[in-house]
């Protein structure tokens, strides 16, 4: 037994004068289609927008906690300073030793809150004069 015989005719079309018609639907498909991959894709970056903002203020926010706690740690080491330098015990040393300053004898004390008068001229701070007649220099009272 052998297989059959195809045989095949051929047939000359002339398809040139046929005009394809558009499918109506065809338009509105692909335009929804293009809107919701557009609307998706909007959704997407703004997400990835937002994310990436939530980030860079995580670290805005780490970054401004260090300089706080780093003028804070200098606010108090500058209080510290203060405090040293208006201890009245360092004031009454530098008066004595190096401007040569010393306790006014006691009949020219005026206690505060007495009934005493102000005197009418007014009396200025004298330092004694130098033993060798050499000007003293001026003395800062961060020293």
């Amino acid at each position: 037994m052998g297989s059959p015989v195809q045989v095949f005719w051929v047939k000359r079309i002339d398809n040139t004068r046929l005009c394809r018609e558009r499918d109506p639907g065809y338009l509105r498909e692909t335009s929804a289609l293009i809107a919701g991959t557009l609307v998706c894709l909007t959704i997407v970056l703004l997400c990835a927008w937002m994310q990436f903002g939530a980030v860079h203020a995580g670290y805005r926010l780490e970054e401004l906690r260090a300089q706080h706690d780093k003028v804070l740690e200098w606010n108090r080491n500058l209080r510290l300073e203060q405090a040293a330098l208006l201890d009245p015990m360092r004031i009454d040393q530098l008066a004595r030793n190096r401007l040569g300053l010393a306790e006014p004898p006691a009949h020219e004390l005026t206690p505060l809150g007495s009934a005493e008068t102000i005197p009418a001229a007014p009396v200025l701070a004298r330092a004694p004069a130098a033993a060798n007649g050499r000007a003293q220099k001026p003395v800062s009272l961060a020293d």
